[in-house]
């Protein structure tokens, strides 16, 4: 897999942050005025984004390495991003999921994770990432962890690429408070590129190595 360093999703990606950047981190990266003057909306971001990359130390350290698969997970629009890392909660989470069984349970998954985790937990898909202690969690413990534990994997999975990926791709979640992740880096890349696989078929297909 290679991505072409001076292609316009990596170019905007290492330039250009505040274009995907989460409405959460507008306190912590606040724009240059409330809004861009009409006509200047470019020069806008430009400036905007410097300062969210000079902020993060990443003003002169741009993603280099066009071969990193963690690429096409860093890559992806945010929503897209987020839709993934919930998956890879679920996954972790599986062994309680698949245990549900009144209604009332498939409603409140439903209710809050929504129907792509249901249909991964009944799947039976990912069986052996199942984290066997999410087992006996309660059903509310579970659907509060999901997302926690997949965008924790996820973290886990984007370091060994380095800073330079791992901060701009955080930039496109919400802020949230840290949590240790389950996973050594190593299997935790591997995961995060299984349920990629899975949540994002057509987008892999551009990755020539993933496919």
């Amino acid at each position: 897999m290679s991505v072409a360093l001076f292609s316009a999703p990596l170019l905007e990606f290492n330039q250009l942050p505040s274009r995907t950047l989460h409405p959460s981190r507008h306190a912590e990266h606040a724009p240059p005025g409330a809004r861009a003057p009409a006509g200047m909306e470019a020069a806008w971001h430009r400036l905007w984004s410097g300062q969210i990359l000079a902020r993060l130390g990443l003003a002169e350290r741009p993603v280099l390495d066009g071969t990193r698969p963690e690429l096409a997970l860093a890559l992806l629009p945010p929503e897209r991003l987020a839709r993934t890392l919930r998956l890879i909660g679920a996954a972790l989470c599986g062994a309680r999921l698949r245990r549900m069984i009144a209604g009332a349970e498939v409603r409140e998954v439903m209710a809050a994770l929504g129907p792509d985790v249901l249909e991964l937990a009944r799947g039976g898909r990912f069986t052996q990432a199942a984290l066997a202690e999410a087992g006996t969690w309660p059903l509310a413990q579970t659907v509060q962890s999901v997302d926690a534990l997949g965008r924790a994997t996820a973290w886990q999975a984007l370091t060994g690429a380095g800073p330079e990926l791992a901060l701009r791709a955080e930039l496109k979640l919400p802020a949230a408070a840290a949590v240790a992740a389950p996973l050594a880096a190593p299997a935790a890349l591997a995961l995060a590129l299984d349920v990629l696989k899975y949540a994002e078929p057509t987008w892999v297909s551009s990755f020539p190595a993933l496919a």
